[in-house]
């Protein structure tokens, strides 16, 4: 694995401080004592994608958004040590005696469909067995 001191070293192009992912980051850096300076910040995970690709950038994203925009030919995933647990999502529906239709069918959807699997699976393709379950 890759720790956060390692990976600031390396020419970066980030999501910019005012994303929450990258203030997540900031914070796994801070963690062990070293600050990151990229060379290219954007607001989105497509602008992150767009210069991927070159070989000369390297980038740190949630393994999440590798089921949207895959892996470029000239790069690799590595996994990330995390200094720090990250922060837990969660799905808020208004308590109310009646709940709307897309409510309704949002939390059966969330229910039924297994994200945390998937997302998983998808990385187990990359890295053999997952680094963060016990195997």
């Amino acid at each position: 694995m890759t720790n956060w001191a390692q990976v600031a070293a390396l020419p970066l192009r980030l999501l910019s401080p005012q994303m929450r992912n990258r203030r997540l980051m900031d914070e796994c850096f801070a963690a062990e004592g070293t600050t990151v300076v990229p060379a290219i910040e954007t607001d989105t995970v497509a602008g992150l994608y767009a210069h991927l690709g070159a070989g000369q950038w390297s980038s740190v994203i949630s393994h999440a958004w590798l089921h949207m925009f895959g892996v470029p030919d000239s790069m690799r995933v590595v996994p990330m040590a995390y200094p720090a647990p990250g922060p837990n999502v969660g799905l808020a529906v208004a308590d109310r005696s009646s709940e709307s239709p897309m409510a309704k069918a949002l939390l059966v959807l969330a229910r039924r469909i297994p994200v945390r699997t998937a997302l998983d699976e998808l990385v187990d393709g990359h890295f053999g067995q997952h680094p963060y379950r016990p195997a």
